[in-house]
């Protein structure tokens, strides 16, 4: 696992720069709760790596290791992100909580099928809207990353990005690199 220990595993939390892999299909491991950013999961086919889903803040990524002991999918950062490992007990499903990561579960999976109809502008904002850039900022993934998620050529997402930003709709600061998007969208997503 490829990780910037800026916090530390001793307080139980690792950081993930954007790109840094978290854990890889097939691996022995245990459970995360994402505490901010964002975590694109991947799963390999025959034809390549196919993009699986994704995980923001609150959500648990890796818990079929709970069941089966290893990870299904690989798991990526989007954007820099804080985790921390998440132990929930068999015991613990009478409190709700295994019942709320389903249902967390079934709310990013139609979140995401959203993503891959539409404009492309559209599916632009809703990606960075479920990120969480709620007028506090994001950072931008790479463009082939929001092709994947989107279903987009890498060009069209280029294109739409330089678009959104010189219309206003997108206030995109910083280098290419660690680029930030600010939403200045008047409208909810």
């Amino acid at each position: 696992m490829k990780v910037n220990k800026s916090h530390g595993l001793e307080h139980g939390t690792v950081s993930l720069d954007r790109g840094a892999s978290l854990y890889l299909a097939g691996e022995k491991g245990h459970a995360w709760r994402v505490l901010s950013g964002s975590i694109r999961l991947d799963q390999e086919e025959p034809t390549g790596t196919q993009f699986a889903g994704l995980a923001v803040a609150g959500d648990v990524v890796g818990a079929e290791t709970l069941l089966f002991g290893r990870y299904t999918f690989s798991a990526h950062a989007l954007s820099p992100c804080s985790l921390r490992p998440w132990m929930a007990a068999p015991e613990t499903a009478g409190n709700g909580i295994w019942l709320q990561m389903i249902a967390a579960a079934e709310r990013r999976m139609a979140d995401l099928l959203a993503l891959r109809c539409g404009k492309a502008a559209e599916r632009i904002r809703k990606l960075l809207a479920l990120m969480g850039s709620g007028g506090r900022g994001v950072a931008l993934p790479r463009l082939r990353d929001i092709a994947d998620i989107t279903d987009l050529t890498v060009e069209t997402v280029s294109r739409t990005v330089t678009s959104l930003s010189a219309d206003g709709t997108l206030d995109v600061q910083g280098s290419y690199r660690v680029r930030k998007v600010r939403e200045v969208m008047k409208e909810a997503l």
